[in-house]
């Protein structure tokens, strides 16, 4: 049964681990989420940097084990449910805010699907 989303989520941390090191705001000034937290003054991009790393660890653990309790699966949610408000809100980058590249807007879409695809499987654990 867990077998399922175990195949699901290998794909989205290969995704999720290629994304990471692409630009997802358009300015030459921001560059990828790596390089702005690797800058000091990037706070914002520190924290999505240890927000993407922690969702990336959890995916491919969850891919290789599958859980048998819903903590993984939540934990996955809740990380890729704030990755995703960070692309939306995109805090840090001042007024007016910059749009995403297309890249960001994949890194959107993959964020989404991780947290409906861990909160399906939340709740067919709590089910069992």
């Amino acid at each position: 049964m867990n077998e399922g989303y175990a195949r699901l989520y290998a794909p989205l941390a290969v995704v999720a681990m290629v994304l990471s090191f692409q630009p997802i705001l358009p300015a030459d000034e921001y560059g990828t989420v790596w390089e702005m937290a690797g800058r000091g003054s990037g706070n914002p991009a520190a924290m999505g940097a240890v927000l993407m790393g922690g969702l990336i660890m959890l995916l491919g653990y969850a891919s290789f084990r599958p859980p048998a309790t819903a903590l993984v699966p939540a934990a996955i949610a809740v990380l890729s449910g704030l990755i995703a408000v960070m692309l939306l809100t995109r805090p840090g980058t001042g007024d007016p805010r910059p749009g995403l590249t297309s890249f960001g807007d994949a890194a959107l879409a993959v964020a989404i699907c991780a947290c409906g695809l861990a909160v399906s499987h939340v709740v067919r654990l709590r089910r069992r």
